[in-house]
């Protein structure tokens, strides 16, 4: 029960900080998610159920404070990110470092995908040009943070 407040409590102060202070990581309009990199760390680290029930709650909220026109997709893709943190949540530690930042890799870039895609779909935009100059920016931008905090933070070390 501790548990389950003690992470609620901090994924509203992510998300606080991704709604509120987010833009100030922007770079060329790109900023990074770090409820992703949240939800991820604790589908790693906790449980994959927590992770699911997170993702889905801090995204609904995300989703309604942004006012975005399609309500959800944030829950829907942090929900399924929770899912696939949590499936290497023992077996994290025992996969070689260079495959565990392509599974980070994949999990942002499923994040980015539903999200980025999806919002995009009526846009005239290309494909080619939401892969290249939004998608992959944003899942790189993402991953490097990601990658610097789980350093910190000794993610998936023994």
């Amino acid at each position: 029960m501790i548990d389950n407040i003690k992470y609620t409590l901090i994924g509203f102060f992510v998300l606080i900080f991704q709604w509120m202070l987010g833009d100030l990581f922007s770079i060329y309009d790109i900023t990074p998610n770090f409820l992703v990199i949240y939800i991820v760390y604790v589908g790693l680290t906790s449980s994959q159920l927590r992770a699911i029930w997170l993702g889905f709650i801090l995204g609904f909220i995300i989703d309604a404070l942004t006012a975005t026109s399609m309500i959800g997709i944030s829950s829907l893709a942090l929900s399924l990110v929770g899912y696939l943190a949590g499936v290497f949540h023992d077996r994290i530690v025992r996969i070689p470092v260079i495959m565990q930042y392509l599974l980070y890799t994949g999990f942002i870039i499923v994040f980015f995908i539903i999200t980025v895609l999806i919002s995009f779909q009526d846009s005239q935009w290309t494909v080619g040009n939401i892969v290249f100059l939004i998608l992959l920016p944003k899942t790189l931008y993402t991953l490097g943070i990601l990658s610097g905090s789980f350093i910190l933070l000794r993610v998936g070390a023994d």
